[in-house]
């Protein structure tokens, strides 16, 4: 009755439960009533993910009368369905204790490696915002969550991971406050209205849209550039990962990202941020030479300016020049209102002018052409597998949604007809031939490549 081609069947056959088996052979006991097998549960989560059914209870009802659904889940006619209440019991202690969302996730890229689709030479990091399950009306200021009687389980949780950290964002200006259902959530006005959020942040190979790491963080910018150092080492340290290209948006520009794209191996691909032209009408620091044999700065005038000072925790290098050059020079006006003039140099700037020499070449044009491999990435997760808004609460519900939404996008990768390996020629998308089963799921399982046809013969 499925026909051999179906989705389902094709992820079937690139599934490996093996090693979930194993991270969850700890969590139940041979005695007793019969438990539900695991597998049921992670194979109907994937389902839900697959057709971007984000309610429990209607994922249990469609899987008592759907065939497909059925044999994909090894239930026979017989069987009977678990009860949706089972999944969030399930979720929050043994899969959550064992980490079955993370292993599943490895399986599929260790196959996607395994099957050779991964090239490991271009890689991109991105991140795209999506919206919290909270009201953005429902506000309150962080200390007063440590006193709510009867909190949920993300409140419990962000208050247990936050700390004493709690009264410090209290006492902070800067804070908007935070929600009262899921305080973990960072407020974010990229949308039209500002909306609490969370930021899925993507390790994609580009050229095969495979997508290597994830990682769920608050939507703030500072942490998104954190999360890409923490994608790239734990990419290198399970799969042994080691881009020689890594690009990225001008938000990843700092100096400090830039040196630890370059320590890692990899040449950044990615637009510098440079203030160096915001000089208020004087001088920029481009009208000044740097020697790096001295360690200094030559003016127009050819005054020197020298090391001055150094701070650590910004890597902030400060040189200055002698007050007496300064007050005869002839280009004081120009040059600066002070006493003396000073410039800064960060400490990673040879990797800055690497970037920016980068900028001028072919493959960086390539890597920018590759990059948007990852918005198609973004796009496919909200718009196909309803990932616009979380279903789970807390940065641990926001990971496992990221997970299981990026293990199916990879199964759908290894899972694409034989027809689709080869390297697709340009054309428009129109969906292949499908029988009239298959047309309600025509845009998540038959989208072909094809060359337009010709007009005149």
């Amino acid at each position: 009755m499925l026909p051999a081609d179906h989705l389902l069947r094709r992820i079937d056959r690139c599934l490996d439960t093996s090693e979930l088996r194993q991270a969850l052979a700890g969590h139940y006991s041979t005695r007793g009533r019969p438990s539900i097998d695991p597998e049921l549960l992670i194979r109907m989560t994937l389902i839900g993910r697959i057709y971007a059914i984000a309610s429990e209870r209607r994922l249990c009802e469609e899987r008592r009368y759907n065939l497909a659904y059925r044999w994909f889940c090894r239930l026979t006619p017989g069987d009977r369905v678990p009860h949706h209440s089972t999944f969030s019991k399930n979720r929050h202690g043994r899969f959550r204790e064992a980490g079955v969302f993370r292993t599943l996730f490895d399986s599929t890229v260790r196959r996607c490696i395994d099957e050779g689709l991964v090239g490991g030479k271009d890689a991109a990091i991105d991140a795209s915002f999506i919206a919290a399950d909270a009201s953005w009306q429902r506000k309150t200021v962080p200390g007063y969550l440590p006193y709510v009687a009867n909190a949920s389980r993300a409140v419990r949780e962000w208050v247990q991971d936050t700390g004493d950290a709690v009264w410090e964002m209290a006492r902070s200006k800067s804070c908007q406050g935070v929600s009262r259902t899921d305080p973990a959530a960072a407020w974010s006005a990229r949308t039209v209205r500002g909306r609490f959020g969370y930021a899925l942040n993507a390790l994609v190979d580009t050229p095969s849209g495979v997508a290597l790491d994830v990682e769920a963080t608050p939507a703030r910018f500072a942490e998104e550039v954190d999360a890409g150092r923490v994608m790239l080492e734990r990419s290198a340290d399970r799969f042994d990962f080691h881009p020689k290209r890594v690009a990225a948006d001008k938000a990843y520009g700092s100096a400090g990202f830039l040196g630890f794209v370059r320590n890692h191996g990899a040449i950044p691909h990615i637009p510098v941020i440079d203030r160096t032209q915001q000089a208020k009408g004087k001088l920029p620091r481009t009208a000044f030479s740097y020697d790096r044999d001295t360690d200094s700065f030559t003016c127009p005038n050819g005054r020197l300016l020298r090391h001055h000072a150094f701070h650590l925790p910004t890597g902030v290098h400060r040189y200055a020049a002698d007050a007496r050059d300064c007050e005869a020079c002839v280009l004081r006006k120009k040059c600066t209102t002070a006493r003396r003039r000073t410039l800064v140099r960060l400490d990673d700037e040879d990797v800055r002018d690497l970037a920016r020499a980068e900028m001028e070449t072919g493959l960086y044009k390539r890597s920018m052409r590759l990059r948007r491999g990852v918005e198609r990435f973004f796009a496919d997760a909200k718009g196909k597998h309803g990932m616009r808004r979380l279903h789970l609460r807390g940065i641990r519900g926001a990971e496992e949604e990221f997970l299981i939404g990026t293990a199916v996008m990879n199964l759908m990768i290894l899972a694409r007809p034989q027809r689709l390996t080869g390297k697709p020629r340009r054309g428009r998308c129109i969906p292949a031939a499908m029988t009239p089963a298959a047309i309600s799921a025509r845009s998540i399982e038959h989208d072909v490549i094809v060359a337009p046809a010709r007009r005149y013969a």
